[in-house]
């Protein structure tokens, strides 16, 4: 017997975010009228409907599936629908995120976990980010085509937009899933949050053993304190979201030039 075609995949996708939406609280969704939900994330954030956030997730699940550009490999197209966007959901609603904020999503790739994080939290503004031209380009067409009023796709790098003024320390919060070691991370992270803001890093079952070695460059010199992880529940591999928060202004000098956070990763030799 074959795989099964894209549609039916996207049926069994639908059918499977909405179990996952029938368990969050009940409070928070009302879809039997078809209007948004009145309940609050802990935050005090407004959840959409499971009706509205069903039917986006799935038309996303089939832009990112469908993109002529590889936003993701070309094993993993099959799981964007069943995995990738699961995931996101997940951590959208671990996030402190509140109403008005405004947050970034750095590395945003194909635009995962961003343009989720923009769907279920549609009062907040959400900065996608991301150095590859091409992968903006096609973040901004998903998100006309989501009619996602709320995401700012932005195409370039990290070093040098967290010395921009029009970046630096003007963001609440920042989430990333950047397949990258949590100091290069959080560096990168750092210079986009104002004293206060979250710094939020997806990570996998090997979390832990980065929070213990990274702790102490965390907080000098980059001035993230509170270092704690959630597990996201839910999801198809052992996921964990990696939460600090800054203290203080943005460190002088920081993030690094270009390339340097990565060869030169804070506290190795």
């Amino acid at each position: 017997m074959g795989p099964p075609r894209r549609n039916e995949r996207l049926a069994w996708y639908a059918a499977h975010i909405e179990r996952r939406a029938r368990q969050w609280r009940a409070r928070q969704w009302r879809d039997r009228s078809g209007e948004q939900g009145s309940g609050e994330h802990g935050s005090g954030e407004v959840l959409v409907s499971m009706r509205a956030l069903t039917d986006a997730l799935e038309h996303l699940a089939q832009l990112i599936a469908t993109s002529p550009h590889n936003l993701v490999s070309r094993g993993e197209r099959a799981r964007v629908g069943t995995m990738h966007i699961p995931e996101s959901l997940a951590v959208a609603k671990l996030l402190p995120v509140k109403e008005g904020s405004r947050w970034v999503d750095l590395g945003t790739g194909g635009g995962l976990p961003g343009l989720v994080l923009a769907v279920a939290h549609p009062s907040v503004e959400w900065t996608l980010i991301d150095a590859t031209q091409k992968k903006v380009a096609e973040v901004a067409r998903f998100a006309e085509e989501l009619e996602l009023s709320n995401v700012h796709p932005i195409a370039g790098r990290a070093e040098a937009l967290g010395h921009d003024p029009a970046y630096r320390g003007r963001f609440d919060g920042v989430v990333s899933r950047a397949v990258a070691p949590l100091p290069v991370v959080a560096e990168l992270s750092r210079g986009f949050v104002h004293s206060g803001g979250v710094v939020a890093v997806v990570k996998g079952p090997r979390a832990l053993e980065e929070m213990q070695r990274s702790s102490k460059v965390l907080a000098d010199p980059l001035r993230l304190t509170d270092l704690h992880s959630r597990v996201v529940p839910g999801t198809a591999r052992a996921t964990h979201l990696v939460m600090m928060r800054a203290r203080g202004s943005v460190p002088t000098g920081y993030p690094r030039r270009d390339g340097v956070p990565r060869t030169h990763p804070l506290g190795e030799p």
